[in-house]
């Protein structure tokens, strides 16, 4: 399980929970989906999903030097 007070791997300092916000049309909003495999066109939704694995990500940005670390974990509350 990962600690909330993460360590930076460029400098050491701490870093801080948070998310990627993916904007779409219309000002919609979302936190950014890991999906498994190579992205592949679809005419009706941009992108081909069905059947693929997608993992919420989560990212800590580092306090000192703006690093930034995410993971897409396969249990909920372990990034």
């Amino acid at each position: 399980m990962r600690d909330e007070r993460q360590s930076c791997p460029s400098c050491g300092r701490r870093m801080e929970r948070g998310f990627l916000l993916e904007k779409g049309d219309h000002d919609s909003a979302s936190a950014t989906t890991w999906v498994e495999g190579t992205p592949e066109r679809s005419f009706w939704t941009g992108l081909k999903l069905k059947g693929r694995r997608a993992l919420p990500v989560t990212t800590y940005r580092c306090t000192s030097c703006g690093a930034l670390a995410s993971f897409a974990p396969d249990s909920p509350g372990i990034a």
